[in-house]
This record gives structure tokens, C-alpha cells and sequence, in this order.
């Protein structure tokens, strides 16, 4: 089946003397991307092969996109707005036109960020806050003490944090204006915090656990070592080793788990098949589990490596 096929019209009804129909594609992991199509002659994949490119998670199946004419975005969205996102309860949509030009574009990568800004969270900080990298790598804290910046509009639209973020998010995809005219567009390091926020690693509950199994036989005084990323904070990384030769005299190993300048280490010593470390609160960070042997002979090994969102955000 070729990726780009539209692979669901599930709906058809008569708004406002055209048809709507709900067009429903899929990103390159099989996420639902649900469109609600209110003009004619819309090439929807147009629209799709923006959103696959673009850095996104699991919460672009959260979201629908309704594509409609351009003379009537201002009406559905207010004032003389290019596009909107809107959200009610569980339910989000973003408005965006049907021209599929640089506009539209830019419109749909913006709103687009907004809905990435409601999906993660910056401990500590009221939405919007964007990404927690980002916010780091932005200076935000400091624009925002010196009152150059606030979470509502108060001080314009264009010293908004949510705009802000929405605007350096759709620079990472669009080579359109930046609209923010006071600031300068996201430099190399804000656009690359930006997609470690987001590389694939949801900042919502509800996920399940991501749990790795490796097996193979460890050489005397040899070691394994398992790299990871942790892209946010409030994680509990569990990691398990099981060795045989139990029965073995002294210490045959040992297991450690490192992550943003912590270790934390346990020994397998003589009537011990297996250990485990247990840690809290961790990320964001890179980070490493590893086994090594401190043993004369070989042995065979099976090593548990189980990530949780322990801490799930606002």
C-alpha cells in the first residue's frame, strides 16, 4: 500500500452548500491524521505530507484539521486571522485555508505548534510554556522577568509565550517570515532543543511502559553497555540483570545506571542470580545502563531495561 493513499473518507455532509467529508491518513508510525474537509477541490495529502514531515508525536491523533475556504477563516476564527487552533475539553481542531500555498503553510505548521505547546509541559512553568528545552534555550525565564514577554496577550500578540513558540516551531519546517519582530528567529541551538523536545517522546500520560530485553554471554572482566535518552523529567528508569553461576564465590559483577552526571551502582555477589536499580525522577539527560564483569570465567546474562513516565505533566 503506498504510504501517501488516502486511506479512510469515513464521512460525508452538506455544510454551507458544500460537501464535508472526514478524510483520515496515517505518519510514517500508523498515526491516525484526521482532516475535516469544508472546501472543494482540497488535495488533502498536500496538507498530509507537511504534518508527516514535521517533528510531532502521538498527539497529532488528537487533533482534527479543517481545511476551508479562505474568505471564510476570519469568520470561524475571528478578526483578521489567517488560521486558528481551538480546543474544548478533549476535543482540538485547527482551522487553516484551503490554498495550499506558503500561507497555508506557514498557518498550519504555527497552529500546529500550538497544540505541541498544550501536549508538553515545563515543569514548574503555567501554559503556555512550549517545550522544556526550548524554554531553557530561549531565555524565556529571563524575558519573562524582565516583563518583556507574558502568558496572555496583555503586552501584544507578538511578546505571547505561546506565539513565540508557535512561530519558532513552524520555523523548523516552513522558510517563511518570522513574525515575531522584536526578536531574532530561532538561532542553531533553540531549533535543535527544540527537536530533542520532540523527538518522538510524548509529554502525556497514559503511555505505556518502553521495556528492552538483551541476552548474551559476558567474558571475564568484559562489560555490555546499554546508551538511552530520557527527553524529559519525571522518569523512572528500572534496570534489571540476571546472571547464572550463582554459586560462584565473591562478586561477579556489577551494574550501574548513569544519567546527567548521577550513577548509581549495585553489585551481584556470591547466592545472587539477579539485581536491580530502581531510579527516580529522572531527565531530561542522556543516559546509560551497563553490566560489567569482575568475574574469571563467562557468563551468561539477561538485562531488563524498563522506562516510565512516573511524573505526568499538567
Amino acid at each position: 500500500m503506498i504510504r501517501s493513499l488516502l486511506v479512510l473518507i469515513s464521512a460525508l455532509v452538506v455544510v454551507g452548500g458544500a460537501q464535508a467529508r472526514e478524510v483520515v491518513v496515517r505518519d510514517d508510525e500508523g498515526r491516525r491524521i484526521t482532516f475535516d474537509v469544508r472546501a472543494s477541490g482540497v488535495d488533502v495529502e498536500w496538507y498530509a505530507k507537511l504534518l508527516r514531515r514535521a517533528a510531532h508525536g502521538p498527539e497529532i491523533s488528537d487533533v482534527t484539521f479543517r481545511i476551508v475556504p479562505g474568505r471564510e477563516v476570519g469568520t470561524r476564527c475571528g478578526g483578521r486571522a489567517g488560521g486558528c487552533y481551538r480546543r474544548s475539553g478533549s476535543r482540538a481542531w485547527i482551522v487553516v485555508p484551503d490554498s495550499a500555498d506558503s500561507v497555508a503553510a506557514h498557518t498550519l505548521m504555527h497552529e500546529y505548534g500550538h497544540h505541541i505547546d498544550g501536549a508538553y509541559d515545563v515543569p514548574g512553568v503555567r501554559e503556555p510554556n512550549g517545550t522544556p528545552s526550548w524554554w531553557a534555550a530561549r531565555g524565556m525565564e529571563r524575558l519573562l522577568a524582565r516583563g518583556r514577554i507574558a502568558f496572555d496577550y496583555r503586552n501584544g500578540w507578538s511578546r505571547s509565550a505561546g506565539e513565540i513558540f508557535a512561530e519558532d516551531y513552524a520555523q523548523l519546517h516552513v522558510p517563511t517570515p518570522y513574525r515575531i519582530d522584536w526578536l531574532s528567529p530561532p538561532g542553531a541551538a533553540v531549533r535543535a532543543a527544540l527537536r530533542r523536545d520532540l523527538r518522538g517522546v510524548p509529554a502525556r500520560p497514559s503511555l505505556p511502559p518502553v521495556e528492552i530485553v538483551r541476552k548474551g554471554t559476558l567474558g571475564p572482566g568484559s562489560s555490555y553497555a546499554l546508551p538511552f535518552g530520557l527527553l524529559g523529567p519525571g522518569r523512572r528508569v528500572t534496570f534489571t540483570a540476571q546472571v547464572d553461576g550463582a554459586g560462584e564465590p565473591g562478586v561477579r559483577g556489577r551494574i550501574e545506571l548513569f544519567c546527567s552526571g548521577e550513577e548509581i551502582a549495585m553489585e551481584l555477589g556470591q547466592g545472587q542470580r539477579s539485581a536491580t536499580i530502581d531510579g527516580r525522577k529522572l531527565g531530561p539527560g542522556e543516559c546509560s545502563v551497563e553490566l560489567r564483569s569482575t568475574s574469571s570465567a563467562s557468563h551468561r546474562y539477561t538485562l531488563r531495561l524498563r522506562l516510565v513516565l512516573e511524573s505526568p505533566p499538567r
